[in-house]
């Protein structure tokens, strides 16, 4: 019902969607009416279905709940996150090794994929996630938000003289990542042009990739020119490894931004406390350097 989909809930279940479509028609059996309607766009619940959508809910999120608590009664060691597969790469990995050095008995679990997963059925203890704001029964709180900027490696600069004062990439190599999030500020190549007064011609060529950490990666290696998110692109720039080419000024603020997520009513551990203080001691420095690099680059 959440998902409208049966080929959606079985890839969250980890199940085929016959076996999903099995116990559905199982479950309609033992009720003796039908609670989803198939149709050409996906699954559609019945009247009588939705009626009780929000008791289901409510019901199986409770069970759910009240199982992790007791899976986990025995774990104080053990901490799971899930996060965006690009920022576990490029913005937690250089520094989840000083929260591990605190605590060396540590069992910790990194889920790095862009799978949206649902906290109140997953046995996570955490989120960070790049969106909108959450509400109950999930608390969050705010990291830091991000901008768009192109960034190139400082061999690439030397090889392709970029000058910051023409409106104009004819000539440049362009690395694009396709389907990058569901932000709808984000923007392309095109969209970043447009916003600054740049020619069109000469923004719609160039390699595209699937995976923004092979984009920003190629960029890194000198390939090209790549749109990345300030929060991705710091850590690397910061190194020397990728230079703004532009300056910061040159930046599309986002709406989406990053959080730290949880399931309010469940209890947390010592580990978890400390995992929470940890991040926003993270975060807070980290704002604190971007703050630097926007104003003085």
């Amino acid at each position: 019902m959440r998902h409208k989909s049966f080929t959606a809930a079985a890839e969250e279940l980890g199940v085929t969607p016959a076996a999903v479509g099995q116990r559905v028609r199982s479950f309609e059996e033992y009720l003796g009416r039908p609670l989803l309607q198939r149709t050409r766009t996906g699954v559609v619940p019945t009247d009588e279905a939705r009626r009780v959508e929000a008791l289901l809910q409510s019901g199986i999120s409770s069970l759910s709940s009240a199982l992790e608590q007791l899976r986990h009664a025995d774990r104080a060691d053990q901490l799971s996150v899930t996060l965006p597969a690009s920022f576990a790469e490029h913005w937690l990995a250089p520094s989840i090794w000083e929260f591990y050095r605190r605590h060396e008995d540590i069992d910790l679990r990194l889920d790095a994929s862009n799978r949206d997963v649902d906290l109140l059925t997953e046995g996570f203890d955490f989120a960070i996630r790049y969106g909108r704001a959450t509400s109950p029964p999930l608390k969050e709180m705010h990291l830091f938000e991000d901008a768009v900027l192109p960034v190139c490696s400082p061999d690439f600069l030397e090889r392709h003289p970029i000058n910051p004062n023409l409106r104009s990439l004819e000539g440049i190599p362009l690395i694009h990542v396709e389907n990058r999030t569901s932000d709808p500020s984000w923007v392309g190549f095109g969209g970043w042009g447009a916003a600054f007064g740049f020619e069109p011609a000469g923004l719609r060529s160039g390699v595209r990739y699937s995976s923004f950490s092979s984009g920003l990666k190629s960029a890194i290696d000198g390939q090209g020119l790549v749109l990345s998110g300030v929060v991705e692109a710091f850590n690397a720039i910061r190194t020397g490894m990728l230079v703004a080419p532009f300056g910061p000024a040159l930046r599309c603020k986002t709406e989406f931004s990053y959080r730290l997520i949880w399931v309010a009513d469940r209890p947390r551990t010592k580990l978890g406390a400390d995992f929470t203080q940890w991040v926003l001691e993270k975060a807070d420095i980290f704002r604190r350097d971007l703050s630097v690099f926007l104003e003085t680059t």
